[in-house]
């Protein structure tokens, strides 16, 4: 999990390639309240495995976010087992009206469960978070 982070961008590229095997991996992908920025476009993620799953929270999404927003990469066909979401997100770049139709609307338990400290500190490797 990014907390408050600045992720700036000078190439086309992508933010993320996360990957799961599973569903029942328990990794992801959050960031939440950051700032994306740049001067080249860029996609906030790519499927890197089959249960890809990425989650962008109440972060600053600037124009250097492609419309599209996301990229199933060698998974196409298979976009149901990925998940790509975003919820309350803000900038120019947060328009998700022209999103590919593979992104998930989150529901509250996962608005939760990913933006919850336990989400990353099951161990307790975690002290505080930043």
């Amino acid at each position: 999990m990014k907390k408050d982070d600045a992720e700036e961008f000078v190439m086309v590229g992508f933010i993320t390639a996360q990957g799961r095997d599973n569903p029942e991996d328990p990794s992801a992908f959050v960031f939440k309240e950051c700032r994306v920025f740049g001067t080249d476009k860029v996609y906030l993620g790519r499927a890197w495995r089959s249960h890809s799953t990425v989650f962008f929270y109440k972060s600053k999404l600037s124009d250097v976010v492609v419309p599209e927003g996301w990229d199933s990469w060698n998974y196409a066909g298979q976009e149901g087992k990925i998940t790509y979401a975003e919820h309350g997100c803000f900038g120019q770049g947060s328009d998700k009206s022209q999103r590919v139709d593979r992104i998930k609307t989150p529901t509250q338990a996962m608005v939760d469960k990913l933006t919850s400290i336990t989400f990353v500190e099951k161990e307790d490797w975690i002290k505080e978070q930043p």
